[in-house]
């Protein structure tokens, strides 16, 4: 640094001081040290959040791979069997499902769940197949105690001597995906601990990887129409997590329990959960005793005067449960946020004086607004014997609807729902017949004909129906489930009316407040946007979507990609057929030469045939719809 650069640093310094000196003399008791507060020195950690627990399986190739063989294997196996049957001439569709059953049971735990997973696609699968398909057993043998008190101690960081007093090791229930222990806490309550079997995620997602790229694969070559599978796919894989998180389970068990304290009836609940002792893999709930209610069932198609008798002694009457199980569904479909969707007799225990807990809340169900109003559309117009009403407001379940003949759709839906009306004022019918089984059935059939996939919580909300009822009638040939509906919708309304007249006499009481020129106001407002939305589409024309995108348009521009692929594989070859002769035989060779050996090649001319084939199916799909 030279003499100058530290002169002026000086007289800068100076300057400073003596500007500072003058404002203090100037502002005398202006420029003072505060006192201040002193911070605590602890550094604080970024805090991510928290989110919900999710249970993700991570598969490796190899594995997709070896259970990719498995499918070949089911696949192979279904067709032997299939063609035998057609040589002995038994080739019937009910035999061939039997013969699905039975080959998916010997295929192992995971195969069974996507099995009886299939089984709800009643929009995809005929109806035969759905139903054996559910018969799928779930039982398996048990996994090692060890590996279950392992996970126990994992998810809540104790020794299992710790939290129970006593601990059966012989599971009482042994499914596919879980076993169900009893046991006592520490502080003396009897339990249920139920604890996801060991590795079942990892094979299951596997299976589903594979069976995903089989389905892909078959839309590829339009085997089946492109993009048909793509839902069935997605729904599979978003139930396979949904039911594999045992979190997610406790947390829909605790909140029916807590809805249908609030329903004020006391003839239905479910067991406690010990939110402290669960976690992904392991729930803890209150042990519930009674009787099953497969037992029930049991004892009145086999008139077991034994096990009848037992009931009595306890005060179950059949007739009462089952109109009290129609009415928990009717609860879950319309009052409550979720219902459930797969029912099964083993996951329900009746009690004394017929009071029905649930047990299992793996496989549920949650409906829109406007589809829930549809249901409860449906179920009014069938007590009002209204099948064209009932068709327009069940067409709602299906939105958003594809390009379909809907006065068709309607004219067939109406059609299915009189033979509906017919069997329910027979006196002569049989009681299956009676129940929603019909109704539900034929809506699928004429969704199935127009090739509409349905919403996975509308398949759920028909197959909880049809659950709901079959297991009632079997209890009761004698219900009637639309006048059963009619009397939980007095309820409804009788509930509506309390809320109601509450609300008013809080008005009343607290008189007009704020809040009441706000909803004003957002009513004015909703209003006036209403108006400018019905200007705004009246002043609108008319717009044909065939006229922007006919079918003529994809046609056209698929049979324009066969060409660019055609393009692309033909350069391919002769450039590959060029650089081959000149690498390994130096020899050159002309374009049009190439071209000439490679057009006339027997592999490529498949190639470029299977390519030709896959686009005139996809166009073939393509021209059979219906134009909205």
């Amino acid at each position: 640094m030279d003499k100058s650069t530290k002169l002026s640093e000086r007289l800068t310094v100076r300057s400073a001081s003596k500007l500072q000196k003058h404002r203090q003399i100037d502002r005398p008791g202006i420029m003072a040290n505060l006192s201040r507060r002193q911070q605590i020195s602890t550094e604080i950690p970024d805090v991510t959040p928290p989110m919900m627990q999710t249970v993700d399986f991570s598969v490796s190739f190899p594995r997709v791979l070896l259970r990719l063989l498995n499918w070949f294997f089911i696949g192979a196996s279904f067709l032997v069997g299939n063609f035998w049957d057609s040589l002995r001439r038994r080739g019937t569709q009910a035999r061939r499902a039997t013969w699905l059953r039975r080959i998916l049971e010997k295929s192992g735990g995971s195969i069974r769940k996507i099995g009886r997973l299939l089984a709800m696609r009643i929009d995809v699968l005929p109806w035969a197949y759905s139903v054996e398909l559910s018969k799928t057993d779930d039982q398996m043998d048990p996994f090692p105690v060890e590996q279950a008190i392992d996970q126990i101690e994992g998810a809540t960081g104790k020794s299992i001597g710790e939290i129970f007093n006593q601990f059966d090791p012989e599971p009482i229930v042994s499914a596919t995906n879980s076993c169900v222990y009893q046991a006592y806490l520490k502080e003396g309550q009897k339990v249920a601990v139920k604890v996801r079997r060991p590795g079942f995620g990892e094979i299951l997602m596997a299976d589903l990887k594979a069976l995903d790229w089989i389905l892909g694969f078959c839309e590829v070559l339009s085997i089946i129409r492109p993009g048909f599978t793509r839902i069935l796919r997605r729904d599979l894989r978003e139930t396979f997590q949904e039911e594999m998180n045992f979190i997610l389970e406790a947390r829909n068990q605790a909140l029916f329990r807590s809805e249908a304290k609030k329903s004020g009836k006391k003839f239905f609940n479910a067991p406690k959960v010990y939110f402290e002792l669960c976690s992904p893999d392991v729930i803890v709930e209150e042990f519930m005793s009674g009787m099953w209610l497969w037992e029930l069932i049991a004892a009145v198609e086999q008139k077991d005067h034994e096990a009848l008798a037992r009931a009595k002694q306890l005060n179950i009457d059949p007739a009462k449960v089952a109109k009290r199980l129609l009415w928990v569904n009717f609860w879950g479909l319309d009052e409550h946020i979720l219902f459930l969707a797969d029912l099964h007799p083993d996951n329900v225990i009746v009690r004394k004086n017929s009071k029905l807990t649930f047990i299992d809340f793996s496989s549920i169900g949650a409906l829109s607004q406007d589809k829930r109003q549809a249901f409860q559309q449906t179920m009014y117009y069938a007590w009002k014997r209204d099948p064209l009403e009932m068709a327009r407001s069940s067409m709602i379940l299906l939105e958003p609807l594809p390009p379909i003949d809907t006065i068709k759709f309607t004219k067939g839906l109406e059609a299915t729902y009189w033979k509906f009306m017919y069997a329910l004022e027979s006196k002569h019918t049989e009681w299956w017949e009676r129940t929603s089984a019909r109704l539900w059935l034929g809506f699928v059939r004429i969704a199935r004909e127009h090739k509409i996939t349905m919403n996975i919580d509308v398949l759920r909300m028909i197959r909880a129906s049809l659950l709901f009822d079959t297991t009632a009638v079997r209890l009761n040939q004698k219900i009637d489930h639309v006048k059963e509906y009619h009397k939980f919708f007095r309820y409804r309304a009788k509930a509506a009316r309390k809320r109601v007249e509450k609300r008013t006499r809080k008005q009343f009481q607290r008189g007009i407040d704020d809040r009441l020129y706000l909803q004003i106001e957002g009513f004015a407002d909703t209003s006036e946007r209403l108006f400018r939305q019905l200007q705004r589409f009246l002043s609108t024309p008319v717009m044909k979507f065939n006229a922007v995108l006919d079918k003529s348009v994809y046609a056209l521009s698929t049979l324009l990609k066969f060409v660019g692929q055609t393009g692309i594989i033909t350069t391919v070859s002769v450039s590959s057929y060029i650089l081959f002769k000149w690498i390994f035989e130096r020899v050159g060779v002309q374009i049009v030469d190439a071209l000439s050996i490679v057009v006339t090649n027997r592999f490529y001319q498949l190639i470029i045939l299977i390519l030709l084939i896959v686009d005139i199916r996809a166009i073939m799909f393509r021209l059979g719809d219906k134009e909205v």
